[in-house]
């Protein structure tokens, strides 16, 4: 049962107001953290690279110079995250048996460590269906148009979601053409495979797996890699 990671970094950047998966980050673009720590994991036995169309040649030659030898393809992405991952599927359809594990991580969440990975990897190869999460903290508020409270919502057993996000191939395969064939739209992988009524497995991630969206989450990455340079490596 072989895992195959699928790395998302195929966003265009508009709302950052530059492709934030290609942004440098210690020295080296954003999405390379990632591939680095499935270089070295013993979890991962090979990579697909998601990119944007314009950006593959870019991309190509980054992994080469980096000698990321387990990233065995880079594909072009699609419109959004979901015919991204879709063009993954459809790649490893061709090759790989159905029993096979497929882990699909953000691109630009650079800060994922070792020790998520293996756990998810093996609830993944357990049970089928593994997500990383966070329980949510905050106070949760229903707001109007006008920026008005309307209501408050219980925070009890409510988890915001991470990457990675981890299935067997068959199931993830199965989540999207039913939601192809039903012109469903979902934010993420997990979304896709709730539908089939398939258990999915929450495993906590740590505080700092965060998603670069903002010129000040990228601040906070440089931070944190620079207190603790080893952080990323597996465990």
């Amino acid at each position: 049962m072989s895992v195959h990671a699928v790395l998302l970094a195929a966003g265009s950047g508009k709302r950052f107001g530059a492709k934030k998966q290609f942004l440098d980050l210690s020295g080296k673009p954003v999405f390379i953290h990632s591939l680095s720590l499935f270089q070295q994991s013993t979890c991962i036995d090979d990579v697909l690279c998601v990119v944007p169309k314009a950006d593959l040649v870019f991309a190509k030659n980054q992994i080469s110079e980096y000698a990321l030898s387990k990233v065995k393809t880079v594909l072009a992405g699609g419109a959004t995250r979901q015919a991204s991952v879709a063009n993954a599927l459809a790649y490893l359809e061709l090759e790989k048996p159905a029993e096979d594990i497929v882990l699909v991580h953000d691109g630009a969440r650079p800060l994922l460590n070792g020790d998520l990975l293996a756990r998810l990897v093996a609830e993944a190869r357990s049970c089928g269906a593994a997500v990383a999460a966070r329980p949510v903290t905050d106070s949760l508020k229903r707001v109007s148009e006008a920026g008005v409270i309307q209501k408050t919502l219980p925070r009890e057993g409510i988890w915001a979601m991470q990457t990675p996000q981890v299935f067997r191939r068959s199931v993830l395969a199965k989540a999207h053409r039913k939601a192809a064939l039903e012109g469903f739209f979902a934010t993420d992988e997990a979304m896709l495979v709730e539908r089939l009524g398939v258990p999915i497995s929450c495993i906590e991630g740590p505080p700092e797996n965060i998603k670069i969206t903002t010129a000040f989450d990228l601040r906070m990455a440089e931070i944190f890699l620079q207190q603790t340079p080893d952080a990323v490596l597996p465990s």
